[in-house]
């Protein structure tokens, strides 16, 4: 995101939540795909990727989950759990440009 603080209400976090949902899952299946072909040493380091990935993006995805599910969730825990979201984005980034690089 650019900085700016939005509010776990608004429809410009809603955007920006599903925007980096969709991103993560996107970039969780092309790595996927490249553990199915990679050697034994390219492999173990997208296993590291992937787990990097999966603690980033951990709350953003359970707090989809609940969505999906409509699970009543806390109002503290959901805006804990929406405050990881730039993390998730910044891991995602990061783990799609590894992949790039590979």
């Amino acid at each position: 995101m650019d900085g700016r603080t939005l509010r776990l209400n608004s429809l410009e976090f809603r955007d920006y939540f599903e925007r980096v949902f969709r991103e993560q899952n996107q970039v969780a299946t092309t790595l996927a795909f490249a553990q199915d072909e990679a050697s034994r040493i390219r492999y173990e380091t997208l296993l590291q990727l992937e787990d990097a990935l999966l603690e980033a993006c951990a709350d953003l995805n359970a707090l989809a989950a609940a969505r999906r599910d409509n699970r009543a969730l806390g109002l503290r825990l959901q805006a804990r759990m929406a405050t990881t979201a730039p993390s998730c984005e910044a891991t995602t980034r990061r783990t799609s440009e590894a992949l790039d690089a590979l």
